[in-house]
């Protein structure tokens, strides 16, 4: 790809999903822990809760549960309320819920979200870019996208960006970038902190030795806060004698502490210690209760983890690892209403995702505008719609 010195034209791709369903089962590289050996913990609180990024629209569909959010409360990372409609593919979320359940058709598990919150990682301007390794920079921070991440058609330095993925000390893999307006006044950093200067009232967070952020002008850090921990913090667009003032600093907690049934997806940040807790995306998470011997761990390595959370640890009863491959066969999956048909150009827009068919792949009906339908997609075309594997004509819409 050539890239012109302030330019790069970035492939777009839309959201991922994961193989492990949270109702059992699995998918190459599980490992599921005896009902009876789940290392004597209880089963924690009633309902669900998920945390990983949307790879599915109609209503969502997180780690492979499809969620309700008809009459869920959604909120932002800073707790501002938002519209379930705002809940876009690639965006990581947090969904506290009731029981997943199997669907009666045997398709996606389903669930109704009580409360989702959604968080992006970044908030900045893009400060550089690579096209030959498909990278940004943002805040000092590498992004790293790949084909399913979500995207504008191009990415330039001195965009202002919103960035939603999962993060270690390496680098972020985006899984949705969001280009913003240009006066977006408030700039975000999440990521593990590395260390606190208490002198000089400066935090470095994220990869390597970290950004730096003073918060000289934060107000009280919150209580106990060390390197390690996973934080947010908010600051001006405009730096003041060369650093980033923080306004808000917060550390990262799960949207809640105990749910019978939990399923997570990210980044190992933490191997394992001689209790067996490791951290994902900075998340604490209980391994004692599966089985030996495990996949060989690695720090940045994805995974999935599911089990019942318990005063905010994942006790782990299933497993799940992911190449790079597997990742980039899994599929997209769209519910909802036809719109724009335009049967010359076979295109349509489903969820305000374009997607590109061909009429082999229809099945149970004709295609109009309002039908409902699903669609299932793995790859893009240059005009960065989905194009359909599948299109099934459906009797009702989500």
């Amino acid at each position: 790809m050539q890239m012109t010195p302030r330019y790069v034209c970035l492939v777009l791709a839309l959201g991922l999903t994961s193989a492990l369903s949270s109702c059992g089962g699995g998918a190459p590289g599980d490992v599921q822990a005896n009902a009876n050996n789940t290392g004597g913990v209880g089963t924690g609180g009633t309902g669900s809760y998920t945390n990983g990024p949307i790879s599915g629209l109609g209503s969502i569909i997180v780690n492979n549960v499809r969620y309700n959010v008809a009459g869920a409360t959604v909120i932002s990372d800073d707790e501002l309320a938002h519209d379930a409609s705002e809940l876009q593919l690639g965006m990581r979320v947090e969904v506290n819920g009731s029981e997943v359940v199997s669907a009666a058709n045997g398709s996606t598990p389903q669930a109704t979200a009580d409360k989702v919150r959604f968080s992006s990682e970044l908030i900045g301007q893009i400060s550089a870019t690579d096209g030959v390794n498909a990278t940004i920079t943002v805040l000092g921070q590498t992004v790293r996208i790949n084909s399913k991440t979500v995207q504008p058609l191009s990415l330039a330095v001195h965009d202002v960006v919103a960035v939603y993925g999962l993060s270690d000390a390496t680098g972020l893999i985006a899984t949705r970038i969001d280009k913003l307006q240009p006066t977006t006044d408030t700039f975000k950093l999440a990521g593990v902190l590395v260390s606190k200067d208490a002198v000089n009232k400066i935090l470095y967070i994220g990869q390597g030795s970290g950004t730096a952020v003073s918060y000289v002008n934060a107000g009280d850090l919150p209580d106990g806060l060390s390197a390690g921990q996973r934080v947010r913090v908010w600051f001006s667009h405009t730096q003041r004698s060369g650093q980033w003032s923080a306004t808000r600093v917060r550390v990262d907690s799960a949207l809640v502490q105990s749910s019978q049934e939990a399923s997570l997806e990210g980044l190992i940040t933490q191997l394992p210690d001689v209790n067996q807790v490791m951290r994902v995306n900075g998340a604490l998470v209980n391994i004692s209760g599966l089985p030996r011997p495990l996949p060989t761990l690695v720090m940045g390595q994805r995974i999935r983890v599911e089990g019942p959370l318990l005063g905010g640890v994942l006790m782990a009863n299933e497993f799940s690892n992911e190449d790079a491959s597997e990742i980039e066969n899994q599929s997209v999956e769209l519910h909802g209403q036809v719109g724009q048909l335009d049967t010359q150009a076979l295109t349509f827009v489903l969820r305000g995702v374009a997607v590109s068919y061909t009429p082999a792949v229809v099945h149970g009906g004709t295609l109009s505008d309002s039908v409902c339908v699903e669609v299932q997609g793995r790859s893009y075309n240059p005009s960065r719609q989905l194009i359909a594997t599948e299109v099934d004509i459906d009797d009702h819409c989500p």
